[in-house]
């Protein structure tokens, strides 16, 4: 099985702006800051919070919040969506048709929170996906590299475990995976979130579903993905 990096799309064509990022803002006074599910969520996803990747099945235990946002001046509506500031591990919005599809595959733990567009009917939610957590990344069947293909200055490191990742990483803070080793028991799964690396990967069944199905916004990384590879 297959498996490739999703995103938002960028193309101004699709999601309506040119700033390739996102299309909505959360509307901050329209949410109650002082209501206790807000604040439980706030606290949790918070890019401060040091407990977040050690602690992840807290986040099944948060009620969903009243999050509210408005679209940008000609942005189009999209079943997946960028918005902006963005809630940490919270990278993306999703329409209901596009949370239903995905629960129908296997994707592990996840959790779902609300989120109200001004003016749009339709349903759309945050979701979190359960993380594979850095330390768990299997180094030594990893690739690791710095540089750039077309600067001809491409460097690749050999990393045995997560403590001597720390140390390049004190070293070479630009470093980059070309492939990332996780534990086969998660090779099936239809959505696999890693925390070292930008963006879900996806399998090619599912995105090829998600297509069939009309889903739009979704941005699919075919020729750049950082490789998955499963090993006991």
């Amino acid at each position: 099985m297959k498996y490739y990096q999703i995103s938002v799309s960028a193309e101004p064509k699709v999601i309506g702006v040119n700033n390739g990022i996102y299309q909505l803002e959360i509307d901050e006074k329209a949410i109650d800051k002082k209501d206790a599910k807000f604040i439980n969520f706030i606290e949790w996803f918070n890019y401060k919070n040091e407990n977040f990747w050690s602690k992840q099945d807290i986040v099944k235990l948060l009620k969903s919040p009243i999050i509210k946002g408005k679209m940008l001046k000609k942005a189009k509506i999209t079943d997946i969506m960028g918005y902006a500031p963005e809630y940490h591990c919270l990278h993306n919005i999703y329409s209901e048709k596009y949370i239903e599809i995905v629960k129908t595959h296997g994707i592990g733990d996840y959790s779902i929170f609300d989120f109200e567009i001004e003016n749009v009917k339709e349903k759309y939610y945050l979701m979190f996906v359960k993380t594979i957590t850095t330390p768990e990344i299997i180094f030594d069947n990893s690739t690791l590299y710095t540089g750039h293909k077309i600067m001809n200055n491409l460097k690749y490191y050999s990393v045995e475990n997560y403590e001597q990742f720390r140390q390049l990483l004190e070293r070479e803070p630009l470093i980059r995976y070309e492939k990332v080793a996780i534990s086969k028991e998660y090779y099936g799964r239809d959505i696999i979130s890693v925390q070292a690396t930008a963006g879900h990967f996806y399998s090619e069944k599912l995105i090829d579903f998600l297509l069939d199905c009309g889903i739009t916004g979704l941005q699919v990384s075919y020729n750049n993905s950082i490789q998955l590879d499963f090993v006991l």
